[in-house]
């Protein structure tokens, strides 16, 4: 929490994880709370302006009572800083410790600069667990996958490791939307859109002005994703079909089948794509029963997917494609809205495409021209002069 704080309408969240951190920070405590919400744990976290008072005093302590785990950021605006809220916070988490056992996890310091352990104005109790580091608040895989392990049930993941003596053993229960997240991370789903945050403007990214432009067409072999019952005859995706359709442009076609597992975001982004083309359900290869549970998530993984191409390649354009997604153009508006409020990069690089039930399939000619205009249209071509 900032030395500004709100309450989420002034209840405990549980499994949560309480973000605490200076208000000159507040940038790099987003990105952390953002790469976490993205796969499902809860964070106590806001930007408001400061409220101070009783009431407001009260609602901080009961969520550190309350939360799952304790997330400390430190950096050198908190070296700075002799006195803060945030200083109350860790005093607080310091003082609930004092009733667990000496191996349950609860305190996780993540340094965001090159602040030295050693020098840091700490509490002498965040020296004895292990520390993070995150150049920037820009969250890594490990990261990630350790808090998720943190916050799994001891049924799921009752394993303890020490490191260096620091312990980072396993916490017990969660909430439901908690559990949710570890089930994808169970299943591999966890890290695939967390990519840009890990490598973040470091990744170098060719210029793209030689050779014609990429097209990136990203589909699953997932049969319920397929949509024409010939191409999943044979065994194809809909971005073999769509390969068909663009064959002709003056354009580098590359197929990338996904699935839950997906997680070769650095080679898409060494392609240098002018466009990716995207099922929105690229991702979601779990039986249609589990979409109210885990669609949400899956969803988040493909905009932080499209949020890290953006950020890291400003020039990558996106189409993406559903069936059964944004039954109007409002609902449609508002998801590109939502992706670009999440991700301002994304601003004006987004289209989105509804295709009737009634021809949901590449093969037929009207979907197959209303998908290739709007491709010509994100690549800024005409059609091509036929050939005599």
């Amino acid at each position: 929490m900032s030395d500004s704080a709100s309450s989420s309408g002034d209840r405990i969240l549980p499994g949560a994880v309480f973000l605490s951190y200076a208000r000159e920070d507040a940038a790099a405590a987003l990105r952390i709370a953002d790469a976490l919400r993205a796969f499902g744990v809860e964070i106590w976290f806001d930007q408001n302006e400061l409220r101070g008072g009783d009431a407001w005093d009260a609602s901080i302590r009961q969520q550190i009572r309350g939360c799952a785990l304790f997330v400390a950021v430190i950096s050198a605006h908190t070296q700075r800083r002799r006195e803060g809220y945030f200083r109350r916070e860790w005093n607080l988490a310091v003082e609930r410790t004092q009733d667990m056992a000496h191996n349950a996890p609860f305190v996780l310091p993540v340094v965001i600069d090159d602040t030295s352990e050693a020098e840091a104005s700490i509490p002498d109790a965040f020296r004895r667990v292990q520390w993070t580091r995150l150049a920037h608040g820009v969250p890594s895989t490990g990261f990630v996958e350790r808090v998720t392990r943190l916050l799994a049930p001891p049924g799921l993941a009752a394993v303890r490791r020490s490191v260096g003596g620091r312990t980072d053993a396993i916490r017990p229960p969660v909430s439901k939307s908690g559990r949710r997240a570890i089930l994808i991370g169970a299943a591999a789903v966890v890290i695939a859109g967390l990519a840009w945050w890990k490598f973040g403007p470091h990744v170098d990214v060719a210029s793209g002005d030689s050779g014609p432009p990429v097209i990136v067409m990203m589909d699953s072999p997932y049969p319920n994703r397929v949509y024409d019952p010939a191409t999943l005859k044979i065994g194809g995706t809909n971005a073999d079909d769509i390969t068909d359709l663009l064959r002709d442009l003056p354009v580098k076609l590359v197929k990338e089948s996904t699935s839950s597992q997906w997680r070769r975001e650095a080679q898409v982004i060494g392609e240098n794509p002018a466009l990716i083309v995207m099922h929105r359900s690229c991702f979601f290869t779990y039986p249609d029963s589990m979409v109210n549970d885990i669609y949400p998530l899956v969803d988040n993984k493909l905009v932080a997917f499209m949020g890290y191409v953006a950020t890291l390649n400003p020039r990558t354009r996106f189409i993406i494609y559903s069936r059964h997604s944004w039954e109007d153009a409002s609902l449609a508006a508002k998801w590109r809205q939502d992706a670009v409020e999440r991700f301002p990069v994304l601003a004006g690089k987004i289209e989105t495409y509804r295709i009737p039930l009634d021809r949901a399939t590449y093969r037929n000619p009207i979907t197959g021209q209303e998908l290739r205009d709007l491709v010509l249209k994100s690549l800024g071509m005409a059609e091509p002069s036929p050939m005599h």
